[in-house]
């Protein structure tokens, strides 16, 4: 199940909420909102606010194969009550699946109809009408889409606009959110690298943790900030010294204090670099120390499809790690990125977030 966060709340010297038209509107936006070009997937988008249309909480998962409707159950309980996090008042609903058309202008017949009508039903048990319910074949420009009619027989229907056309894509682009052709091309920001590698980190780690001084809190510091600054300068590099003393650095409370703080402001795009190297080149578990600041750096930009890959690695790195408890509490609760700058900075961390 994948997770995005609702975008940041417009403040009072902001332009007016941008606004989806239609259905080909909102679905060109799903790469957008997700981060990533979902296949075979389910995907919810919840609405709310004064006018109930405000876009919230947006939720993927993986669509069962047809004719499993225990799994097709299962999946769906479990997204309606995810989109609760979310507190929408009313959830679009959103299909997409590949469909083979015989000829350009077949009428429509959209597949996967029990997977839309399975979805409504779970979402009428937790007391969330809604609004749209579409089959797309692809979220990119020129895809087929339509309602479907068992479901909503409004008989709408057309093909999927390009992004630059529409309002809430195009400005979601210009601000510098970038769209993945699929969630695994995501995954490759954190994927580990070689198990020989972090397996000699690791014995390397466990070698000289009786043999030699611990380094000091400025030595810490003084390593962080290097590689801080290597970062901004785009001279970074990574070896078996340098991941391990940046690890031993993360963790320290006072360290990992001043990490948080760089996952905002001016070396922010610097520290998300960084954060993301030490995820793929650190061995379990310390690499869920950087992995969690991945997901606050990801979270603080609206980026919650780069946020949940960087949990999943903190998570499989370090089961029961805390910071990555927490924040995966706060990406289930569909806090955006203005309450999660607000939640870090009136949140008491525990000193040992382990």
């Amino acid at each position: 199940m994948t997770a995005a966060p609702a975008p940041p709340e417009p403040s009072s010297s902001e332009p007016p909420p941008l606004r989806v038209r239609d259905p080909g509107e909102l679905i060109a936006a799903i790469p957008v909102l997700l981060g990533f070009r979902p296949r075979d997937s389910m995907v919810l988008v919840g609405t709310g606010g004064p006018s109930g249309r405000r876009i919230g909480l947006t939720l993927r998962v993986d669509l069962p194969p047809p004719g499993r409707r225990r799994d097709l159950a299962a999946v769906c309980e479990a997204a309606a009550d995810g989109i609760l996090h979310g507190e929408p008042v009313s959830v679009a609903v959103v299909v997409v699946a590949a469909r083979t058309v015989a000829g350009a202008g077949d009428p429509v017949d959209p597949p996967r109809g029990e997977a839309a009508a399975a979805m409504v039903a779970a979402l009428a048990v937790v007391g969330l009408p809604a609004h749209t319910v579409a089959w797309a074949a692809g979220t990119t420009a020129g895809d087929r889409w339509a309602c479907y009619p068992s479901v909503d027989p409004c008989g709408c229907a057309g093909t999927v606009p390009d992004p630059a056309t529409t309002p809430l894509a195009a400005t979601a682009v210009s601000r510098g959110n970038v769209v993945h052709a699929s969630r695994e091309q995501l995954e490759e920001q954190v994927r580990p690298v070689a198990g020989s590698v972090l397996e000699r980190r690791a014995t390397e780690r466990d070698r000289s943790a009786d043999r030699r001084r611990p380094p000091s809190l400025a030595e810490h510091w003084t390593a962080l900030q290097a590689a801080l600054d290597d970062a901004a300068a785009c001279r970074l590099t990574v070896d078996d010294a340098r991941v391990l003393a940046l690890s031993a650095a993360l963790e320290e409370p006072a360290v990992r204090d001043i990490a948080l703080a760089a996952c905002a402001g001016p070396q922010a795009p610097a520290a998300e670099q960084l954060w993301a190297v030490l995820a793929r080149e650190t061995p379990a578990p310390e690499a869920a120390e950087p992995a969690a600041l991945l997901a606050v750096s990801a979270l603080l930009r609206g980026d919650g499809a780069l946020a949940n890959i960087a949990l999943d690695r903190a998570e499989r790195a370090w089961p029961g790690h805390r910071l990555t408890l927490l924040l995966r509490q706060a990406l289930d609760a569909g806090m955006g990125p203005t309450a999660i700058g607000q939640w870090l900075r009136e949140t008491t961390l525990p000193r040992d977030l382990r």
